[in-house]
């Protein structure tokens, strides 16, 4: 479902509450409800509100400034369970004085598709050294979600990185050999052998490794607890710590990494949620606002393969 941005809130939550003085603060859902993996739109006013900060389960939610308003997305992850739950919005008012307000929000659940595969036994057997590695990167991978830019680096609209389409869509179920495996948390996009990988969005560098399973892999970090990921890279085009722009090229696809074959792993995190990358895109698709804006004219690039 295309998202209506925060333009013509007709639909919208509406809670109220007052600050000193009897001057009122508004804050909206642009829905009462949302599926699993996907992004809530939140958006906070008042004539005397300062700064807002919100929370959800444990994870602070980042309002950025916007045309009188502050404006926020949430990720609710793939396997958050279906029904209420509560965020809380704090402000505070030119005084310094704080205000706390609960708003509900409605999880759906989402039927994800499953599949069942049978691989070798040698393809899904590791050993023990290569357990602890597998670990120690997860790891490394988790650490990256605690150290985000509290400034906004993103702008206007999300793109797709690549024009494949879904090979493995997000949310996926696997069966390996007759065992569970963990939800697919990200889409694999169809990408052959160096094809160029281009920023979603503006950000910097905080990952590019090359992992067991996810190959030669690269971490873009946006600023707010939002991030893009791309794995099973062949090469990478940017270095650790660089700033990117919105449409740069930043690697090429490959088959690095736990696969069978060439294509891109897109994955996003927000808040600490593994939300489905398209939601993203939709959230911050048509609408003018600080959300939603228009790209930067000029960064977008023609997608072609590496000779």
């Amino acid at each position: 479902m295309k998202s209506a941005g925060l333009v013509g809130l007709s639909l919208c939550f509406l809670a109220r509450s007052v600050f000193a003085g009897e001057v009122s603060w508004n804050i909206w859902l642009q829905s009462p409800e949302v599926s699993q993996g996907g992004v809530a739109e939140i958006r906070a006013s008042g004539e005397d509100i300062e700064v807002v900060k919100g929370f959800f389960r444990n994870q602070e939610i980042t309002f950025f400034a916007g045309q009188g308003s502050y404006e926020a997305i949430l990720g609710v992850d793939l396997e958050e369970k279906a029904g209420p739950v509560r965020i809380t919005i704090q402000g505070w008012n030119k005084g310094g004085e704080k205000r706390e307000k609960f708003v509900i929000l409605r999880v759906r659940e989402k039927l994800f598709p499953r599949e069942k595969i049978t691989v070798p036994e040698a393809f899904d057997r590791l050993d023990e050294a290569t357990k602890k590695r597998i670990e120690g990167e997860q790891e490394q991978i988790n650490q990256l979600w605690a150290i985000s830019s509290p400034r906004r680096l993103w702008e206007g609209r999300f793109v797709a990185p690549v024009s494949g389409g879904i090979t493995s869509p997000f949310g996926l179920r696997r069966v390996v050999n007759g065992s569970p495996r963990s939800p697919h948390g990200g889409v694999d996009l169809k990408a052959a052998s160096g094809t160029e990988i281009l920023a979603a969005n503006h950000g910097r560098v905080v990952l590019r490794e090359e992992f067991f399973f996810s190959g030669k892999s690269l971490v873009l970090d946006h600023g707010g607890g939002l991030y893009t990921m791309y794995f099973h890279l062949a090469d990478f085009r940017v270095e650790k710590d660089s700033q990117v722009r919105k449409g740069d090229l930043i690697g090429w696809a490959g088959k690095t990494g736990r696969v069978t074959g060439p294509h891109l792993h897109w994955g996003v995190r927000l808040n600490g949620a593994r939300v489905d990358p398209f939601e993203l895109l939709e959230a911050t698709g048509d609408g003018s606002t600080a959300l939603s804006g228009s790209p930067p004219k000029g960064r977008q690039r023609a997608i072609g393969r590496r000779q």
